[in-house]
């Protein structure tokens, strides 16, 4: 799924938004595993 936001993002976006997109996904995704360590 993640894929393919960033596929339909590379239309209008440049890459340097697509690297960030990336950046603030892998970002979000360990934020909210860490809350789950911290808080299960």
């Amino acid at each position: 799924m993640v894929n393919t936001i960033l596929k339909e993002a590379d239309l209008f976006c440049p890459n340097s938004v697509r690297i960030n997109f990336t950046i603030y996904h892998i970002f979000f995704c360990w934020a909210r595993n860490i809350k789950q360590l911290a808080f299960p």
